[in-house]
């Protein structure tokens, strides 16, 4: 009995990690196309769907620490692709937006992910709701693990 537990978990941990490898491969291709690296690709993404967010947003919506995040804001600042703007109710704080260099790569970006993952939407409503359910299960367990070994 619990060589088969163990079995499934490791099952369902090669899933993920084939998933997000196979995900990671696919946005890698996209970017490179785009002549932008992946986190920059995910940075546009991020910024179409959270505008005027600031970094530390950026950073956590990414999953990454401030200042690899800032480094990264930093190179898309100077490639012209987002800039960086004093919030004008709390001068502390700086605003990220896209350009419209960064809008035409992000939109282009969208027309040839939607086009790869179309399949997705071939899922029955059933499952795709099933699935996105087990999901959040699945992440839940993992922040509560996260979470208790920084105690």
């Amino acid at each position: 009995m619990l060589e088969e537990k163990e079995k499934q978990l490791d099952d369902i941990l090669s899933s993920f990690r084939c998933i997000t490898h196979n995900f990671q491969q696919l946005l890698w291709k996209d970017a490179e196309e785009l002549k932008i690296t992946s986190t920059q690709l995910m940075v546009l993404r991020k910024l179409s769907a959270h505008p005027d967010i600031g970094i530390t947003e950026l950073a956590d919506l990414l999953h990454l620490g401030n200042s690899a995040a800032s480094g990264v804001v930093d190179r898309m600042v100077k490639a012209g692709l987002i800039t960086r703007e004093r919030s004008q109710s709390d001068r502390r704080i700086f605003k990220l937006a896209m350009t419209d260099k960064g809008k035409e790569i992000r939109e282009l970006s969208k027309q040839s992910l939607r086009r790869y993952l179309q399949p997705l939407a071939n899922i029955p409503a059933e499952d795709a709701g099933e699935l996105l359910r087990l999901h959040g299960e699945i992440i839940k367990i993992l922040v509560q693990g996260r979470d208790n070994k920084k105690l």
